[in-house]
């Protein structure tokens, strides 16, 4: 068993290989004065440290647009909040997340799978 200590320990050390920042977006709907909504991202937490890797590259279509898409994993601090609803940014490049993986004991990382979107 690990102890609280040591799991404290073993995140510590997860959380210095994380050598890139990157931006979480929220979505949030706004009225546009005609019944309807526009979709607005905005920056809710910034200067994430975080780990990013590329899994593969094609063409595809995602939300009525086509461009590059990528399969990436994104590595953050296991406590950092994100979900499948929300959008990465980094270095000007856009990704929407699909898939958070933190159902697992001893979590000492966060893992989310993207969609590279820009």
């Amino acid at each position: 068993m690990m102890s609280n200590s040591d799991l404290a320990y073993v995140r510590a050390q997860a959380e210095e290989a994380l050598p890139i920042t990157v931006t979480i977006q929220t979505l949030s709907r706004d009225a546009d004065g005609q019944g309807g909504y526009i979709e607005v991202w905005n920056d809710s937490y910034q200067n994430v440290p975080a780990r990013l890797a590329e899994m593969s590259g094609r063409e595809a279509t995602l939300r009525n647009r086509e461009g590059a898409v990528g399969d990436w994993v994104l590595t953050v601090a296991h406590d950092q909040a994100i979900s499948a609803e929300d959008r990465v940014v980094y270095e000007g490049l856009e990704y929407e997340v699909t898939f958070v993986n933190d159902a697992r004991s001893w979590r000492t990382a966060k893992r989310c799978f993207l969609k590279r979107i820009s």
